[in-house]
């Protein structure tokens, strides 16, 4: 049995303690005592057990501002914490690339659709960027077009985060989620962001289009297909 596999054998034992029946109560929590002692687990050790963290593939290898910022209002709508991370990884002609993932952080089943609400909402910003690229003149330099394409998507963001209900955490979570990330993640630093717009030709309807674009975004499949609770407004 592993470590993580006690973890979970330890909190139904101590949910089966909370039963009415007194015998069946005594020996579930003798037996939740006995797997904390063999494991060397303390009572906060269960406690960030209900802490998990999930990641989800990122559209850019670099970390460009309309993605970190997807990613950072869709944790705040579910009461999570992100971080992004980066890993080499084999492309499909063996040659090796940087693979980018946001990975989310939260209390129960959060992480699970809040990664699941990034995934949907970064490909539908991403169809839309392309999109838009694909209508700016030809005599466009690339550059310029990426610029376009971005400012594009950072309006879009904006605009879906009007549809983004806010999610309340409870204080015992946050502390929770706080503590976790002591524990496992205590060397953080904070990442650089890359602005692609700054000094390129772009122009205020590129923010506008995406930002009326991102206003209509929808998310119409819940996770396990259950649509998810509070998450796109209005």
């Amino acid at each position: 049995m592993t470590r993580d596999e006690a973890l979970q054998k330890i909190k139904k034992c101590l949910a089966l303690a909370a039963s009415p029946e007194q015998h069946e109560a005594a020996a579930a929590m003798r037996q939740a005592q006995k797997l904390m002692q063999q494991f060397g687990l303390s009572e906060v050790d269960v406690s960030l057990a209900d802490v998990s963290e999930v990641g989800q593939k990122a559209v850019n290898a670099p970390l460009v501002h309309w993605e970190a910022w997807l990613a950072h209002i869709v944790a705040q709508a579910f009461g999570c914490v992100q971080y992004t991370s980066t890993q080499m990884v084999l492309g499909s002609n063996f040659t090796r690339r940087t693979q980018r993932s946001f990975v989310f952080v939260g209390v129960g089943a959060s992480a699970e659709v809040a990664s699941y609400a990034f995934e949907v909402l970064s490909r539908q910003c991403a169809k839309g960027r392309r999109a838009h690229i694909s209508k700016q003149p030809k005599t466009c330099k690339p550059k310029t077009k990426v610029a376009r394409g971005d400012l594009y998507a950072e309006g879009w963001v904006h605009g879906v985060n009007e549809k983004l209900d806010a999610f309340t955490q409870s204080e015992t979570g946050a502390a929770l989620i706080t503590q976790y990330m002591e524990q496992r993640h205590p060397s953080m630093v904070e990442a650089k962001v890359k602005d692609r717009t700054t000094g390129r030709n772009v122009k205020e309807a590129d923010f506008g289009q995406g930002f009326r674009a991102g206003r209509e975004a929808d998310l119409h499949h819940g996770l396990g297909g259950k649509p998810p609770q509070a998450l796109i407004g209005g």
